[in-house]
């Protein structure tokens, strides 16, 4: 079902008002139901063909779903995963500029570059703030040495940066890749709306004089919702 879910366009697009995995098992459930009753409804002029159809997009878009689960639990280990190694990131990056300042203390050419690296204010500027700190610390090893600071932090620095840029391109890379995920399910859930619109309205005409039997087609779901709604209502 895919190119043709693809082919959807993004003007066409419905959102669901109601959770996925409600929708997914409600679609197959009505499956089961037109097919037990696929003789009165296709005596009405139902497309025979529509259960079939059901089916097959009530799988697209249960994979799809699952697609998009699957990228947001990745996306969420991502961006957590970054916000643990950037507190200790950012506090190693403000101790490199303390010591390094003070080192060059004597020296305004020094103070003058430490300066322009602290230009910006975007995590992939302090990325690149520690990689320029430790060359311009190894660069002038004697200054640093002279006050006591380990120059071995300069290769973990230089180590540390590449690392934060490996996470910070993954977590960003996650945001974007999640509206393409997202707008997949979308158009796979609008398609799959319009077969069981179309099933449903077949199904509550055929047995609109059997309550029970009617109510295979509609959805349990908002008729729980408009209960406990109603029974709020009273008991304000």
């Amino acid at each position: 079902m895919l190119p043709e879910i693809v082919a959807l366009s993004k003007e066409q697009v419905q959102l669901s008002n109601i959770p996925i995995s409600v929708y997914v098992q409600e679609a197959g459930n009505l499956h089961k139901r037109a097919m037990l009753d696929i003789e009165e409804l296709s005596k009405l002029g139902m497309d025979s063909s529509l259960p079939e159809r059901l089916k097959n997009l009530t799988a697209a878009l249960f994979e799809a779903e699952i697609n998009w689960q699957e990228l947001q639990s990745d996306r969420k280990k991502a961006l957590e995963l970054w916000k643990e190694k950037s507190t200790v990131f950012y506090d190693f990056r403000k101790e490199l500029l303390e010591h390094l300042e003070f080192a060059f203390r004597k020296d305004d050419r020094l103070l003058e570059q430490i300066a322009d690296i602290e230009e910006g204010n975007s995590h992939a500027d302090a990325i690149e703030d520690l990689g320029r700190l430790a060359a311009l610390g190894t660069a002038n090893v004697e200054l640093v040495e002279a006050i006591n600071y380990d120059i071995a932090k300069f290769d973990i620095a230089r180590s540390m940066a590449r690392e934060m840029t490996d996470l910070l391109a993954t977590a960003n890379g996650y945001l974007y890749r999640d509206d393409e995920h997202k707008l997949i399910r979308d158009k796979a859930y609008t398609l799959l709306k319009e077969v069981v619109d179309e099933i449903r309205d077949y199904g509550r005409f055929a047995f609109r004089n059997d309550r029970d039997h009617v109510k295979g087609y509609s959805s349990k779901y908002r008729r729980e919702r408009s209960r406990a709604y109603r029974q709020g209502q009273n008991n304000e």
